[in-house]
């Protein structure tokens, strides 16, 4: 028999892959213009069409008979994988090599309750938290509940009658002595074998939790349950027919290689082959039982050495309600308590990196201090006592510590200077100072090391531009403006070329550099009226690159100290109608004496 024939199951190509997928399936991807090989051979009917792969199943949709000749293949079957990319004039094929069937006798009560078990399209309900879980999930899905987790198969049945038992255990001896007469007269005196019943619980090894027969493992600590050993089988009678074991062997020869190929005709292969294969490492298909915490399941176990001798096996008691939910509250408080220890560790972490911090400050201020001493103390002799290189470090040693630092990220170069770091006020404003001189001329070096200030393309800012701007580069550690103004004093002590402060009759202050004094600005504007004749504040604004509030501010002081003087237009308008803006021309009259100045000069 073909491997399709026997690991495949027929679907309907005509519905919409998606449409074919259960609840819980995802599909992952599709490819077309494929051909299936059933093992060795070619499939003479599979040999144009696509294939679509979820997390559980593989699908073939035929182009030509899509209703009779699509299949899909159950992942579960595929025990491994092998790809081979094609050679010249042949494609790429992806083989899957497949599980053997199970054995064929199997007991047909068995069969027939795993089949019930596992059929997914039917609503059940579950016996321990009366869900009713609905259809249309794949068939390891539906083998659990969807609310308790609870297995199906370990469902207990309904209990057995009282009367029933006695009546079954009554009929013990009569069969017991229809039986003794039919063996032989040398087996009188051989001891009957007890009949053993199954037992109704079973203890588990690790925490003696009862737990029901019909699991596999334990449901407190998941520990694997020993299997219950079944009393020795009688001999059979002679009319027993022969075991079909003896024909295991033909009939796996009769089945043929256990493999299918898919032939990539344009591509593809090596995306689904790795689609393939994650899908195979998930195994989706598993049925996967609600694990609980480990912190839980030690108190449960505990708990269940402490009671499960005097405790009393039902169905409610063993899986309820209140048992879910005191269990999804125990969770919840097992997670707030990692939370909490987790934040714990973090703040300690916290506390010893601000202590590494705080030494590599020390360490960075020693390297600076010794690095910024005069070369003429470094080529003076040492004295007669002092060892040889004692009287400072090494650059090669210095440079090793700052890389260390560096890469360890620890470099302070770019860290706000915060009061508690500094103790003399003085020292204080002195440090705010430098470091608002790095905010405003930047940081020399090279590539990533280079920090454009904001002082570099512009010779005069507004203050407040200034404060804002610093206080962003300091993230958290905020500067108040009485400390900024504290601060500034010290600031040309500390920029070159030095930056001034300067305060116009507005009471708008700016900071400055030496081309934006106002002796400095007068020349050059009374220079621009000398050689281009009148200008308006836009103009001049133009000319400087400044804005034309700041401008204006500037112009005005440069008339009041009578070194330029205003052409109002007298209220002329142009050919817009619109009134002629002030011209500013070079005053040509502050030399000169007028008759009553002279007066009043020449009076006593």
């Amino acid at each position: 028999m073909s491997a399709l024939k026997r690991y495949t199951e027929l679907v309907d190509g005509t519905i919409p892959v998606p449409a074919l997928l259960y609840q819980d399936e995802d599909l992952l991807a599709s490819q077309g213009d494929v051909g299936i090989y059933d093992g060795p051979q070619k499939s003479p009917q599979h040999q144009s069409g696509s294939v679509h792969i979820s997390n559980i199943r593989l699908f073939y949709v035929d182009y030509s008979h899509p209703h009779s000749r699509s299949f899909a293949l159950n992942l579960s079957h595929i025990c491994r994988t092998d790809y081979w990319a094609g050679l010249l004039r042949s494609s790429a094929k992806v083989t899957v090599y497949l599980n053997p069937m199970p054995s064929r006798t199997m007991p047909m009560n068995t069969s027939k309750s795993r089949q019930d078990t596992s059929s997914g399209s039917d609503v059940w309900e579950c016996e321990v938290c009366s869900y009713r879980n609905p259809p249309g999930l794949s068939p390891s899905a539906s083998m659990v509940c969807g609310l308790c987790g609870v297995p199906r198969s370990a469902v207990p049945s309904a209990p057995v009658d009282s009367n029933t038992t006695m009546q079954s255990k009554s009929r013990v001896p009569a069969e017991t002595s229809h039986l003794s007469s039919s063996l032989p007269s040398s087996s009188h005196h051989l001891p009957l074998p007890a009949r053993t019943e199954q037992p109704s619980q079973i203890a588990c090894p690790a925490c003696t939790f009862l737990n029901y027969p019909s699991l596999s493992s334990c449901e407190i600590c998941g520990t694997a349950l020993p299997r219950p050993v079944h009393p020795t089988a009688r001999s059979a009678p002679p009319s027993r027919p022969t075991s079909d074991d003896e024909d295991d062997d033909d009939d796996e020869r009769e089945e043929g290689p256990r493999m299918i190929k898919v032939s990539f005709r344009k591509g593809g292969d090596k995306a689904f082959y790795a689609v393939l294969r994650r899908s195979l490492l998930d195994k989706a298909w598993e049925v996967r039982y609600p694990r609980r915490h480990p912190k839980h399941t030690e108190s449960l176990r505990n708990q269940c050495v402490a009671t499960s001798a005097a405790r009393t096996w039902n169905v409610h008691d063993r899986v309820s309600t209140d048992g879910i939910l005191q269990e999804v509250q125990t969770a919840a408080a097992a997670t707030q308590t990692n939370m909490e220890d987790a934040l714990q560790d973090l703040e300690t972490l916290k506390i010893q990196a601000r202590e590494m911090v705080r030494y590599a400050e020390e360490l960075n201020e020693r390297l600076t201090a010794v690095s910024a001493l005069p070369s003429s103390f470094s080529s003076s002799p040492a004295p007669a006592g002092a060892a040889p290189g004692s009287a400072a470090v090494e650059p090669e040693e210095a440079t090793f510590i700052r890389s260390s630092l560096a890469q360890l990220g620890l470099q302070m170069s770019n860290a706000p200077v915060t009061l508690d770091m500094i103790q003399d006020e003085r020292k204080w404003h002195e440090e705010l100072a430098r470091e608002l001189a790095g905010v405003l001329q930047g940081t020399p070096g090279r590539g990533k090391a280079a920090a454009a200030g904001m002082m570099r393309r512009r010779g005069i800012v507004a203050l407040d531009e200034v404060w804002g701007g610093w206080n962003r580069a300091r993230g958290v550690a905020l500067i108040p403006p009485a400390t900024f103004l504290l601060a500034l004093p010290y600031l040309p002590q500390c920029t070159d070329p030095p930056i001034h402060t300067r305060t116009f009759s507005s009471s708008l202050s700016v900071l400055h550099t030496p081309p934006f004094t106002r002796a400095a600005f007068s020349a050059r504007l009374v220079g621009l009226l000398t050689l281009v004749g009148p200008r308006t504040t836009v103009d001049v604004a133009y000319e400087e690159s400044l804005p034309i509030g700041l401008v204006q501010e500037m112009v005005l002081e440069v008339e009041g100290v009578g070194e330029i003087c205003r052409d109002e237009g007298e209220g002329r308008l142009d050919a817009f109608g619109r009134g002629q803006e002030v011209r500013w021309w070079m005053n040509i009259f502050h030399d000169l004496v007028w008759d009553g100045q002279v007066d009043e000069l020449l009076a006593p």
